[in-house]
C-alpha cells in the first residue's frame, strides 16, 4: 500500500504541476491500484476499516480526484491497537511538522510497544481514559517518511463532520532519536556544548541508547495525555474547544509543563530524560520548524521560552550564548503558569473561556498577528534569543 500511495501521490503532482500533466485516468487508475493493496491488509487492517477505506477512495475517485477528500467513514473505523498489535491506516491526514501546504493520500503502518514501566505509570498516574498508543513505525508514504511527524490523531483526517472523540492516538515514539538529536544540535549552537541548565556540566538527555530513547519517549507520552485528562476542563470533556488553536496551544504547553513538574519533582523512570526532552524540544526545536508563525508547536515553545525570559529563566549574554537556569528554579515558574492556565479553565462559559484564553496568549505569551496566513506575530519575548535558528 505504501509504493501505491507514492505512486498516486507522484500523479496528482505531475497533474497540478507546470511540466508533464498526468491524465486523469491515470490517477483514477492509481486510485484503483490503491484500493486493491488496502484489500490485501486484513492483518493490518480490520474488515470495517478496510470496507470504509476502500468506499471513501472510490466516492473521491468518482468525484474527479480533486481536492481534500472527507474521510468520515474511514475516521470511524480506525482501531486503538492493544499492546502487541499492528495497525495501519490509508487516506488524507494532515501531518503536523511534515507537509505544510497540502493533504495527501498517505499510508502507513505501525506496531503498539507499550513502555516496560507501564504498570508502574498506571499505578501512579491512573489513567482509564487512555485512549493513545504508543507505537513504532513499520512503514510509511513520502509525508510520513521526510517530515518530523510523531503523531496521528481523528482529527487529523479531513472529514466533513466535526471530531467530538478522541479514539485513537497513535505516537510514532521511535522516530524521536533522530529528532532529538536535531534538538540537541540545535541547543548546542545557541547555548555552546554541555548543559544549558544552570549548575549542570551536562546533559543526561545526552548520548541515550536508542531503545531508552524510545522507552523514555513513551513515558513523556504517557504523562502528556495524563495530564490532557485532569484539571478544570479535561480534554475528552472539551474536545471541540480544546482543538482550536489558541485555547489548544494553551492546553499543549500546560500538560508539558505539567509532565516536565512530575519529572523533576516526582520518582518517574527517566524522569530526568523525560525533563529535558519537555523543556529542550519545546523551547529550542519547535520555533526552529518552518513558517513557525503557522506552527502550532512551534506557538507553544515561543510562548514557554517568552515566560521564562520573563522570570530571568532564558537569558543571552554579550557573547551570544544562551542560557537557562537552574531546573528547580524552571519548575517554580512553571508550576505558576500552569496555575494561570487553569484558573482561565474554570470559566464555565464557552467563549467566556475561549476570550479568556485568548487575552492570556497575546497578552503574556505572543504578539498577535499581523496578518494571515500567521497564527501569531511571534514571542513577546526578544526573537534574537533564539538566534538563527528561526526564520519567521
Amino acid at each position: 500500500m505504501v509504493p501505491a500511495a507514492d505512486r498516486l501521490r507522484e500523479l496528482r503532482t505531475a497533474r497540478s504541476g507546470d511540466g508533464a500533466q498526468a491524465r486523469t485516468g491515470e490517477v483514477r487508475e492509481a486510485v484503483d491500484a490503491l484500493c486493491e493493496a488496502v484489500g490485501r491488509t486484513s492483518g493490518l487492517m480490520p474488515d470495517a476499516q478496510i470496507a470504509a477505506t476502500v468506499a471513501d477512495l472510490r466516492t473521491w475517485r468518482d468525484a474527479g480526484c480533486e481536492g481534500v477528500p472527507h474521510f468520515d467513514a474511514t475516521r470511524a473505523t480506525v482501531p486503538a491497537p492493544a499492546d502487541g498489535e499492528a495497525a495501519a491506516y490509508v487516506g488524507p491526514v494532515t501531518l503536523p511538522n511534515s507537509d505544510r501546504h497540502e493533504v495527501h493520500i498517505e499510508a502507513f503502518s505501525v506496531v503498539r510497544q507499550d513502555p516496560d514501566c507501564t504498570p508502574y505509570l498506571q499505578s501512579a498516574y491512573p489513567h482509564p481514559k487512555a485512549v493513545f498508543q504508543s507505537t513504532r513505525l513499520l512503514a510509511a508514504s513520502r509525508g510520513l517518511r521526510e517530515g518530523n511527524c510523531v503523531v496521528f490523531f481523528p482529527e487529523n483526517i479531513p472529514s466533513a463532520t466535526r471530531c467530538t472523540d478522541q479514539d485513537f492516538a497513535w505516537f510514532f515514539f521511535d522516530r524521536h532519536t533522530g529528532i532529538y538529536a536535531q534538538t540537541l544540535a540545535i541547543t548546542e549552537r545557541l547555548c555552546g556544548p554541555g548543559s544549558p541548565f544552570a549548575g549542570e556540566e551536562e546533559l543526561v538527555s545526552a548520548g541515550v541508547d536508542p531503545e531508552d530513547v524510545y522507552q523514555a519517549r513513551c513515558v513523556w507520552g504517557y504523562l502528556h495525555d495524563h495530564f490532557h485528562h485532569t484539571g478544570p476542563r479535561p480534554l475528552d470533556q472539551h474536545l471541540a474547544i480544546k482543538t482550536t488553536w489558541r485555547p489548544g496551544l494553551l492546553e499543549e504547553l500546560k500538560v508539558d509543563m505539567k509532565s516536565a513538574v512530575a519529572c523533576f519533582e516526582d520518582e518517574v523512570p527517566y524522569g530526568p530524560i523525560v525533563f529535558e526532552y519537555v523543556i529542550l524540544e519545546r523551547l529550542f526545536r519547535y520555533p526552529a520548524q518552518p513558517e513557525p508563525l503557522r506552527n502550532f508547536d512551534a506557538g507553544t515553545g515561543f510562548a514557554l521560552g517568552t515566560w521564562l525570559a520573563a522570570h530571568g529563566l532564558f537569558t543571552r549574554d554579550a557573547r551570544g550564548r544562551r542560557a537557562l537556569g537552574p531546573k528547580a528554579e524552571i519548575v517554580a515558574s512553571v508550576r505558576e503558569l500552569i496555575g494561570l492556565i487553569e484558573d482561565i479553565e474554570r470559566t464555565e462559559d464557552d467563549e467566556a473561556y475561549r476570550s479568556k484564553a485568548v487575552d492570556f496568549l497575546f497578552g503574556t505569551l505572543l504578539r498577535r498577528p499581523e496578518a494571515k496566513p500567521a497564527r501569531y506575530g511571534g514571542p513577546l519575548a526578544p526573537l534574537d534569543l533564539w538566534g538563527s535558528e528561526v526564520h519567521v
